[in-house]
């Protein structure tokens, strides 16, 4: 069972990431927009720890 977790985790963080990267790439696109950066970069760590703690310390 903690395989097919494991496995999942690395789905979400494989998803995570490249949710990630799309953000910040059209944000960098995107002229005009402010962005609350230290937001942006609380949310992201929030779910990334979230997803590590959950899928691969398997609390």
């Amino acid at each position: 069972m903690a395989v097919v977790k494991s496995l999942w985790g690395v789905v979400l963080a494989i998803l995570f990431v490249y949710f990630l990267v799309a953000f910040v790439g059209n944000a960098f696109r995107s002229q005009g927009v402010k962005y609350n950066w230290l937001g942006v970069l609380l949310s992201f760590s929030t779910i990334g720890v979230a997803i590590y703690l959950v899928f691969f310390r398997q609390l």
